[in-house]
């Protein structure tokens, strides 16, 4: 399913308009035309697709240079994909980001029309991974492996809501969230790349606000050579969220309840990861949005949903744009949004939901990304003031000048506000606008679609990014058709949904299984202060007794 012959058939010709001779196309990457494709063709057939002739190639298809990583505070550069995934954050606390962002070719994008969501993933992902990173044969099964687990054979399917919305179900996967489509991945490539390294072992640290916890455990459950910390705010997230992590005894797995809020919980990750003999004597890798190959996953539903709601272009027009409303707590979601766009996803605008901890709507609005108290709300997974992934953005949109980042972040993290330049602000204002929704708004939209759809159901974070679409196009004449983000299963938060449909209502909505059964099984988890040397003993005794027995 690799490559449909109306794209090499646009690669051919616009190779041939450059003045590049077939041989040089034929010693690029592997696997386009090779006998193993699901769409064998010969160059001849490919020039009939687009209606030219020319000689033969071998089967062979251009390769782009390879993507190298290097960390957004300039200590780090020349990674190349393996040690970026396996190490997770810049050793000078920075996140890494590809140091050139690919772009899609002409026709690429829409030679995957039609295609399965594993083949639009391959796509996707190979702009970033060149033959030597991950071969093809791997990937392949790296992928039909993490998505053979979702109950909807589409993985991430588009679906019409109401008043022209559109929304993209991202809760298909095990835990019925969206954190899936990323971390079924992640723990697959773990596993390979641990492979191809024998004898090493990780230490997979993260902090999660409801979602990623329970997501990461069940792609990382039982991984040979990984031991898994997952850190969670006790107390703050929905009884189903905690229950889909604690349940998990898989030896090695191992929950944490922090005494704090979900901040407390990533702070404490990142000072883990500042450690650097306590990083390097335990190999740690990040499960969060900080590593790079959950942002690299993520990217593939925009393209794949943009596929699902437009139609091919008449020749000679433009392509049809999308925009996309997506509900934000760490800015990973939206910022793989802004990656797809960035490569050549015709995307007309990106919209910043944020629920009443509103630290990303005051920056779009009033310049302001100063800290304030987390708040909770009926959207636990989106209770967060620091929004770990928002670095990356800035980086970007401050020309991916090291320097002032790293200033700009070091005063943000000594505790003075994050104050952007009028550049950068505007900037940042340019490819993406943001829409505040609050608790009534939540249960308002749940009431409303539940009611005019007979039936369909969102959960409090899907609703956020309805009722902020509703917000935004009330206040544009876009005719763009707009895509919401729905991030989990309302059975994952009944207790608000029982609050906007009434208890009747949802007493005769039954919950899925396995989450209907959680509350019979028994549980492990060790509750834990607020201190990072607190965490800090536990992983290393933790450890240190996994390996003596």
């Amino acid at each position: 399913y690799e490559h449909t012959p109306r794209l090499m058939a646009t690669r051919l010709l616009h190779s041939l308009a450059r003045g590049t001779s077939a041989g040089a196309l034929s010693s690029g990457r592997r696997g386009a035309l090779s006998s193993s494709s699901n769409f064998p063709i010969t160059a001849a057939q490919a020039c009939t697709a687009a209606g030219a002739t020319s000689r033969p190639l071998d089967g062979r298809r251009n390769m782009s240079s390879r993507i190298l990583y290097r960390s957004t505070r300039g200590g780090q550069e020349g990674l190349q994909f393996a040690d970026a995934v396996l190490q997770g954050l810049g050793t000078d606390k920075g996140l890494l980001v590809p140091q050139t962002i690919p772009k899609f070719e002409p026709g690429e994008v829409e030679s995957w029309r039609n295609q399965p969501y594993e083949a639009v993933a391959e796509g996707v992902m190979r702009k970033f991974l060149s033959e030597e990173d991950v071969p093809t044969a791997d990937l392949r099964d790296i992928i039909k492996r993490s998505y053979a687990t979702f109950g909807d054979k589409r993985v991430t399917p588009v679906e019409p809501l109401i008043d022209g919305l559109h929304v993209l179900e991202l809760y298909h996967g095990p835990t019925f969230a969206f954190k899936d489509v990323a971390l079924q991945f992640l723990g697959n490539l773990f596993e390979y790349l641990l492979q191809q390294r024998n004898g090493m072992t990780l230490t997979v640290v993260g902090a999660t606000s409801g979602d990623t916890g329970s997501s990461a455990i069940q792609g990382l459950r039982g991984k040979k050579g990984v031991e898994c910390f997952i850190m969670y705010p006790d107390g703050r997230t929905s009884p189903i969220q905690e229950r889909q992590m604690i349940t998990v005894l898989d030896a090695n797995i191992h929950n944490i309840a922090i005494g704090g809020d979900f901040d407390d919980c990533q702070r404490i990750v990142k000072e883990l990861f500042g450690d650097a003999p306590f990083r390097e004597a335990h190999s740690l890798a990040a499960v969060n949005s900080i590593n790079w190959a959950r942002i690299l996953a993520q990217t593939v539903y925009y393209v794949y949903a943009y596929l699902q709601v437009t139609s091919p272009a008449a020749a000679g027009a433009a392509a049809p744009k999308v925009s996309f409303s997506v509900p934000t707590g760490n800015f990973g979601d939206i910022l793989a949004g802004w990656y797809a766009k960035e490569m050549g996803l015709p995307v007309d605008q990106l919209v910043v939901a944020t629920n009443e901890n509103d630290i990303l709507h005051r920056f779009w609005t009033k310049g302001d990304y100063s800290r304030s108290s987390v708040r909770q709300t009926l959207s636990p997974s989106m209770d967060i003031q620091i929004s770990s992934n928002f670095e990356r953005f800035l980086f970007h949109m401050g020309g991916n000048d090291t320097a002032s980042l790293a200033q700009l972040m070091s005063g943000f993290e000594a505790g003075a506000p994050l104050a952007p330049s009028a550049d950068l602000l505007a900037a940042c204002r340019s490819e993406m606008t943001s829409e505040r929704v609050a608790d009534d708004e939540v249960l308002a939209t749940i009431a409303d679609v539940h009611a005019r759809t007979g039936g369909f159901t969102l959960d409090p974070h899907s609703a956020i990014g309805v009722a902020a679409a509703k917000q935004y196009l009330a206040k544009t004449s876009s005719a763009s058709p707009m895509i919401c983000l729905a991030c989990a299963h309302w059975a994952k938060f009944a207790k608000a949904v029982g609050n906007a449909i009434g208890e009747e209502k949802l007493q005769q909505m039954p919950l899925p299984e396995p989450l209907a059964s959680l509350h019979t099984m028994p549980t492990r988890v060790k509750k834990l202060p607020n201190t990072t040397d607190t965490v800090k003993s536990f992983i290393a005794e933790t450890v240190a007794e996994r390996k003596r027995s």
